[in-house]
């Protein structure tokens, strides 16, 4: 049926073209209507519809298969590789769990079910920071099962619901929230930057990011802290956090090995190599030219993780190397493919003038001077686009329709694209919306009407957020 869907919405999408638009764009928005159809309903997995795109922009005539399959050769995909091979060394040898133990059992959560909480969403967001959102709330799950068997309830033999479901909640919310701290923190950050330069030639660098996202992601993960708190405020009563279980679960992963000890110093040494050249630029000019050219983000982690394949750890009383060949083939390449594929479609939707061709129409519903109104609405855009298909397809679908409304505009296009690509990971109402929200509801914790209820607000207030700071504050 979602096929049937497909090929007559492109019939239709060529049959009434877009105004001012090339044959190429023409045929390419029919090409787009059968992939946004198939990515909606899913009726293909994600990665596969993403190989359909160019392959079918390719047969439609939009493009050779040189063009159509360019993106695949963009230095993201690798800095996608690389990262995920550092993320998989964390989460094999157990270094996330380590971590998580450690914050959930310091003394100053002392026995507060509430600071438990706080903590548990700060060390989701952390470690999502730097890691898949999906792995990191499939690692921090089952610590937040195992932070409601600390509790002991006075009066009653389970945990109380709305306490249960917050605390699932958070962990999924905040690694979606905390993957984007950093660009390679969550894929539609490494989509739009990487759609952005080819579409502008600007390269919004590591501690650029920062300096965009972080602040207002950074208050919007504590206003969703704060509200949730005062969900379950009148539960506090019949809760109390039994720190020692902590305590005994991270004395039971024993003293650091050796092999912790190499992929923790890998991590270090990646995140200084990143940050480094930016600052030593801002004094050193030449020297942070030349560092930026030798170092680029994407070749960092491939370095580091080319290490990890060398050195060896100790596993017992085996030595192997930290990273092996089945590692590599444990990564995330669906993931991979997905966003690879649409930085194929959105480099084609740029190149045929397509995006500038659907940015003409949408621009004039705009003015030019539009400022905090043209924020909010593309940020709007991209939060109900997501809350229907996976933010990273989203990202793929908005980013470069973004782009082409705000050049009409006159608008300066860098933050309104990073505004729009934050905007992408907020998809926080409904179980299908993004894999780390089907995750909390798979552990019967969280009805959907509670997901719904406390996810329509938070997607209003970040998009509030997101509007006062990048349309006022910046």
């Amino acid at each position: 049926m979602a096929i049937l869907l497909a090929i007559g919405l492109a019939v239709l999408a060529y049959a009434f073209p877009l105004p001012d638009i090339s044959e190429e764009g023409r045929r390419l928005t029919a090409v787009l209507a059968v992939v946004a159809t198939l990515w909606i309903s899913e009726a293909l997995p994600l990665a596969a519809t993403a190989l359909l795109g160019p392959a079918l922009a390719v047969l439609a005539g939009v493009a050779t298969a040189e063009k159509a399959f360019a993106a695949f050769g963009n230095p993201i995909m690798m800095l996608f590789v690389g990262s995920f091979l550092l993320a998989r060394a964390t989460f094999k040898h157990r270094l996330n769990e380590r971590i998580a133990y450690r914050v959930l059992s310091m003394g100053v959560l002392r026995n507060d079910p509430t600071r438990a909480f706080i903590f548990l969403g700060l060390t989701s967001a952390g470690l999502s920071a730097w890691m898949s959102n999906t792995a990191v709330t499939a690692m921090m799950l089952p610590v937040a099962q195992s932070v409601l068997l600390a509790m002991v309830p006075a009066g009653g033999r389970e945990v109380p619901r709305t306490y249960a479901a917050a605390l699932m909640l958070i962990v999924a919310y905040s690694a979606s929230v905390g993957g984007l701290f950093t660009p390679i923190g969550t894929p539609p950050n490494l989509i739009g930057l990487g759609l952005l330069q080819q579409a502008t030639g600007e390269t919004v660098s590591f501690l650029a990011w920062i300096a965009y996202v972080f602040p207002v992601t950074a208050a919007i993960l504590l206003i969703m802290m704060a509200y949730m708190a005062v969900r379950f405020r009148h539960e506090q009563g019949a809760l109390v956090y039994d720190r020692q279980q902590m305590v005994e679960r991270y004395a039971a992963l024993g003293p650091w090995s050796g092999t912790e000890k190499w992929v923790v110093t890998a991590l270090s040494v990646t995140i200084a190599l990143w940050i480094t050249p930016s600052l030593v630029n801002l004094v050193f000019p030449t020297m942070g030219e030349y560092l930026l050219a030798r170092l680029p983000e994407a070749v960092v982690p491939l370095l580091i993780a080319g290490v990890l394949f060398v050195v060896s750890g100790d596993r017992g009383a085996e030595r192997t190397p930290v990273l092996e060949l089945r590692d590599l083939a444990d990564i995330d390449w669906p993931v991979i493919v997905l966003f690879g594929g649409g930085m194929c479609l959105g480099s084609l939707m740029i190149h045929t003038g397509m995006a500038a061709a659907l940015g003409k129409v949408l621009s004039s519903w705009i003015a030019a001077d539009a400022g905090a109104w043209m924020i909010f609405a593309v940020c709007a855009l991209a939060i109900v686009v997501s809350e229907t298909t996976s933010n990273t397809a989203s990202a793929n679908m908005v980013i470069p329709v973004v782009i082409a409304v705000a050049a009409p505009a006159g608008a300066d296009v860098v933050p309104i694209a990073v505004a729009a690509t934050a905007a992408c990971t907020f998809g926080f109402m409904l179980p299908v919306s993004t894999p780390t929200n089907a995750l909390a509801y798979a552990t019967g914790r969280v009805t959907q009407r509670q997901m719904i209820r406390w996810g329509v607000l938070l997607d209003i207030i970040g998009l509030l957020l997101l509007t006062i700071w990048f349309g006022w504050i910046l």
